[in-house]
């Protein structure tokens, strides 16, 4: 009888993408030259000036494009540096205001939080637990 091996596929590597405000909290601390949060290398981070800039088609992007999961980060809310980007995203994310999300995507794996400077940990922590949601997505 022959010796049969057992091949286990790795586990693929998950990747988040995250629009993230620039001064919601301080990501600039947060990331690595490769703009992956040095507390999570999973998670990819593009830096907006706000984030009411962030059209839901560049999430649908990320995701047709391997991401497994995107997220929004702004302004904690009524504290918007630019008075309503964070409104504006967050109607846009819950389908009240255009442009909307695609019927088609996976709203599941669309996340959004809204922190301040001081909130690294806390943010953290949604980030976590939003992880753990979409895991098996």
């Amino acid at each position: 009888m022959s010796d049969q091996m057992t091949a286990t596929t790795p586990k693929k590597p998950r990747v988040i993408v995250g629009f993230v405000c620039e001064r919601s909290i301080p990501i600039q601390e947060m990331i690595d030259a490769q703009r992956a949060l040095t507390d999570d290398p999973e998670t990819k981070i593009i830096i907006l000036p706000c984030s009411g800039m962030v059209k839901p088609t560049q999430m649908e992007l990320a995701l047709a494009n391997g991401a497994d999961a995107t997220f929004v980060c702004g302004c904690a809310i009524n504290d918007c540096h630019y008075r309503t980007g964070n409104l504006m995203i967050r109607e846009r994310l819950e389908g009240t205001r255009n442009p909307k999300l695609r019927k088609n995507t996976d709203k599941r794996k669309v996340g959004m939080f809204f922190f301040t400077m001081k909130d690294k940990r806390p943010f953290l922590d949604a980030l976590a637990e939003f992880k753990a949601t979409t895991e098996n997505l």
